[in-house]
């Protein structure tokens, strides 16, 4: 018979999710062999990601329209929706999978300075720095030949290639 003292001893979950430290920081030495992603795949994924924007709202508009809620848009302000269907698309996209649908054609992914996951807090501040104005301009200049834009520099986050080759930059 088991001691009321016993402790259970730890099964096997072949469906537990694996466990890893997801707050352990490369190194100096390791974070420079991350690879940026290119001025190209930046721009792919700006394409793309714009696709996904549109038929993200297209979506939502339908729910709302079955749901009988389609009154919310024809009132609402078309900026204001723009700027939280756009908020919704890129935070919600970055913060659970780390990728928008732009990163993943593109093999790129959304990581912290050091290389670590990016959490839910930068990854907002990090959306909501894409609506300064002229944004997009930033990536005109360019930090150690990769683009760096502003929503990178102030979020403390980069867009680093997990898939491919390293392209011209």
């Amino acid at each position: 018979m088991n001691s009321p003292t016993a402790q259970p001893a730890e099964s096997y979950n072949p469906y537990e999710p694996p466990k890893a430290d997801a707050s352990a920081a490369l190194r100096p030495e390791e974070r420079s062999r991350l690879r940026l992603a290119s001025s190209d795949r930046r721009l792919v994924n700006l394409v793309v990601d714009y696709m996904g924007l549109m038929l993200f709202t297209f979506l939502v508009g339908v729910i709302f329209g079955l749901l009988g809620g389609a009154d919310v848009f024809e009132k609402a302000n078309d900026t204001l929706l723009g700027l939280v269907m756009m908020f919704a698309y890129y935070a919600s996209m970055e913060a659970i999978f780390g990728a928008t649908p732009g990163k993943l054609v593109t093999g790129t992914r959304v990581v912290m300075e050091d290389g670590s996951r990016a959490g839910l807090g930068r990854i907002a501040l990090r959306t909501l720095c894409r609506f300064i104005p002229f944004e997009a301009f930033t990536f005109l200049t360019r930090r150690g030949g990769a683009p760096v834009g502003l929503h990178d520099r102030l979020s403390k986050t980069r867009v680093i290639l997990v898939r491919g080759s390293d392209d011209a930059r």
